[in-house]
């Protein structure tokens, strides 16, 4: 425990301040006779561990009656263990040595709130500075269940000028987007290069849960999927039957999918070196670095009228119930939670505020993204009012149909994953 030690801080009240770099930290006059409150942070990586390190650092109370020290620990650091992030923090918090403060993946809510490893945050005053989206993302049984730090979106990211080689222009909507993948293979180019996980995820929650978040009875369908009353299959199913399509035309590589990690040097070295014209990616600022192309990020043409994005709430920061110093660690949460703080961080990541600000980085590139996200009617990447999971399911799925499975046979195990979860994580 603390690889990455942050400095002393007072916190009393806490008022926020912003953690940009142009920011100087007021001098800190430190009584030494007041005994030290550790609070142990725990972090998928490094960079979120001092990224959440800076903003606290700027974070100072004057009266000098609280001295709160922040320990954190990031997932990186086992890595030769060879668990996920996931797998860790669950092992943490069931030890007896759990941390007070973690980012909590959104598939891991409905399991975490039923293992009593959520804080419940809704009488926090920093909560009233989250954006609609951001709050309905971190809101699960009527629980306030994290303060998430930045929000994003994910969508394709396209090689441009490749595209315009082929007389071709990025597609905004479906018969565009199908015209230009087939143009593409013709010429012995390969459409899409997905990996194994949110690239097959994403298109196919969009093209699946499209009329779920576009329609005037959204809360109606919603209850109704939620209780079990409409099979998920009856909009699950056009969203698998879009990645056999994308599979069954030679769009996609299904091989190279699975064998491709997310995020990683490869994934955007297959990009960058011109083997594909398009990429799925999530939107922050290092997406838009170290292409020797012009690219261009928008949100998923899979629509008959127009284009949609998968949004989320990001670095959900969630505090531990059992915490042996709760209260220092909730006065963290008030402190990183505040407009100006959010609005901070959420820019040191190149990602879009969760405040009601919604501050986004000024990129040309993603003009049409943002624009979408701001819209509103996207698709959260697990929606709360459902008792069933989403993101996970569908990953596992559609790893699934590149192995071969039919569309029809992916719907159809996904209604009987969400009845088995209706029942353990439905209201009684």
């Amino acid at each position: 425990m603390g690889k990455s030690v942050l400095c002393a801080v007072l916190v009393t009240a806490l008022l926020g301040a912003g953690c940009g770099k142009e920011q100087s930290a007021p001098e800190v006059y430190l009584d030494e006779s007041i005994p030290e409150t550790p609070v142990k942070l725990f972090t998928q990586n490094e960079t979120v561990s001092v990224a959440i390190e800076e903003c606290c650092r700027k974070v100072l109370n004057r009266d000098g009656n609280t001295n709160i020290t922040l320990y954190s620990d990031s997932a990186g650091y086992y890595a030769e263990e060879g668990l996920s992030y996931r797998e860790l923090l669950l092992k943490r918090l069931s030890s007896g040595t759990a941390d007070d403060l973690y980012l909590i993946p959104a598939e891991d809510v409905l399991e975490f709130d039923d293992k009593g490893y959520i804080y419940d945050m809704s009488d926090l005053k920093c909560v009233s500075n989250l954006s609609d989206d951001a709050l309905i993302q971190s809101t699960y049984d009527g629980k306030v269940f994290s303060i998430p730090l930045t929000y994003t979106c994910f969508g394709f990211v396209w090689n441009v000028d490749m595209l315009k080689e082929y007389g071709l222009e990025v597609p905004e909507n479906l018969e565009e987007f199908l015209n230009v993948c087939e143009t593409l293979k013709e010429n012995g180019i390969l459409p899409y290069g997905a990996n194994k996980d949110f690239a097959l995820t994403v298109p196919v929650m969009c093209a699946g849960l499209y009329d779920v978040y576009q329609e005037a009875d959204s809360e109606k369908k919603l209850e109704a999927l939620s209780n079990g009353e409409t099979a998920i299959s009856e909009y699950m199913e056009k969203g698998f039957s879009f990645l056999r399509l994308l599979i069954d035309r030679g769009y996609m590589d299904p091989e190279g999918a699975l064998g491709m990690a997310p995020l990683g040097d490869e994934e955007k070295a297959f990009f960058a070196e011109g083997n594909c014209a398009f990429i799925c990616a999530l939107y922050r600022g290092v997406t838009f670095e170290g292409y020797p192309f012009e690219i261009k990020m928008t949100p998923l043409p899979v629509l008959e009228n127009g284009s949609i994005c998968v949004v989320g709430a990001d670095q959900r920061l969630a505090v531990n119930p059992g915490s042996e110093h709760l209260d220092a660690a909730i006065a963290i949460v008030e402190a990183l939670g505040q407009t100006e703080t959010l609005d901070s961080f959420a820019a040191s990541l190149g990602k879009i505020s969760s405040s009601q600000n919604a501050t986004a980085p000024d990129i040309p590139q993603s003009d049409s993204i943002i624009a979408c996200v701001a819209g509103g009617g996207q698709i959260p990447n697990q929606d709360f009012r459902l008792h069933f999971n989403v993101w996970d399911t569908v990953r596992d799925l559609s790893q699934q149909v590149c192995r071969g499975m039919s569309a029809e046979e992916a719907a159809a195990e996904y209604d009987s994953r969400q009845q088995q979860e209706i029942a353990v994580y439905g209201k009684q």
